[in-house]
């Protein structure tokens, strides 16, 4: 069964980001795959402390909510960040989240052990954005594509909207929703090459 960990990086419970990511658990739960949404904002974790802890046993010293979403990051097959765009970035939970991949960096390149499962996971974004900007995604792109890189994974692209902006905007945009439950229904019946993402940093 495929296993999917679906992460929501806003602070808004039930907006944009939120609703998109329930479309998209919609489609891929309605062809078994098995999905675990964790939001960031509802969990008491730090950001890396750059303490060096993890440099000889590829464990993060802190003990937090985080601690155990990391066997969960490993024993996934997909994850799948839902995420609004703040001054063309990313959330702030969801950037400490992302620094405590590094953990799993020191594992893989300065211990150079392989993915404990031998699985290599697959990353995807859903990004909603108020403004219409060329690049707005692009920040977002990059850091998960670094971050996927981490775990062992890889980043297979995304969709994103623009001028989406006030709680629950994305509703008057039904056509958005079908992309994104498509997006759900193909990832659990289709190989990677056919998922309908935007394979871009500039989508």
């Amino acid at each position: 069964m495929l296993k999917i960990l679906a992460v929501h990086g806003s602070p808004r419970i039930g907006g944009n980001s939120d609703i998109l990511l329930s479309a998209f658990i919609e489609g891929a739960s309605s062809k078994g795959a098995s999905v675990e949404k964790i939001s960031l904002y509802q969990l008491k974790f730090s950001p890396c402390i750059e303490c060096g802890g993890c440099d000889e046993t590829g464990e993060c010293v802190l003990n937090d909510d985080l601690t155990p979403i990391y066997e969960k990051i490993l024993s996934s097959d997909v994850i799948v960040c839902a995420t609004p765009i703040f001054f063309y970035s990313h959330p702030a939970m969801l950037q400490a989240f992302f620094e405590r991949f590094q953990a799993l960096w020191c594992r893989k390149y300065r211990l150079n052990e392989p993915h404990p499962f031998g699985k290599t996971p697959k990353g995807l974004l859903l990004g909603v954005g108020a403004t219409k900007g060329k690049k707005l995604f692009e920040g977002l792109v990059r850091s998960f594509k670094y971050v996927m890189d981490a775990c062992w994974g890889v980043y297979v692209g995304g969709l994103f909207f623009r001028g989406v902006d006030e709680k629950g905007a994305i509703l008057k945009f039904p056509e958005h929703l079908e992309k994104v439950r498509e997006l759900g229904v193909a990832v659990s019946t289709l190989p990677e090459e056919e998922w309908p993402v935007e394979r871009s940093a500039s989508p």
